[in-house]
């Protein structure tokens, strides 16, 4: 069964600077919570590969992806990993009150395994601790 998820935040800085430091995925395990390791594996002008290692319930999982870079958005689309398929997408947009909002939205599909295991509010409260973190770090920043 396919999941979604979306997250949104706002940061009081420039949507270019915001923007950077999202795409800077070599850094990611500095933003993300569980994240071990973020290695940057091939970076294209049209896209980058990039792998992300996690440690949850004793296990280590790792996660490929080509991350497809444009203006103002990031589209994510996984290679290998843990998912049956997970898709992803960061946008940044500068508003009105010189702010920048930043959304993340994601469908992906676990394996029957961990479908019956993991909770929606498990997946949840991941994934909004992993971008309030990801959001606080930027503002920290800025």
């Amino acid at each position: 069964m396919a999941r979604k998820l979306n997250f949104s935040g706002s940061v009081k800085a420039d949507s270019k600077q915001v923007f950077n430091q999202i795409a800077r995925f070599e850094n990611y395990s500095e933003f993300i919570p569980g994240c071990s390791k973020a290695k940057l594996l091939e970076k294209n002008d049209d896209y980058e590969i990039g792998e992300l290692t996690f440690n949850f319930f004793l296990k280590t999982y790792s996660v490929s992806s080509k991350n497809i870079l444009t203006d103002n958005t990031i589209n994510i689309e996984q290679i290998e990993g843990p998912f049956e398929f997970f898709k992803g997408k960061w946008s940044v947009r500068e508003n009105e009150s010189s702010s920048t909002d930043i959304s993340f939205d994601a469908e992906f599909e676990l394996p029957f395994i961990l479908e019956n295991l993991i909770t929606d509010k498990v997946i949840n409260g991941f994934c909004e601790s992993a971008l309030e973190a990801f959001v606080e770090k930027l503002k920290l920043k800025y």
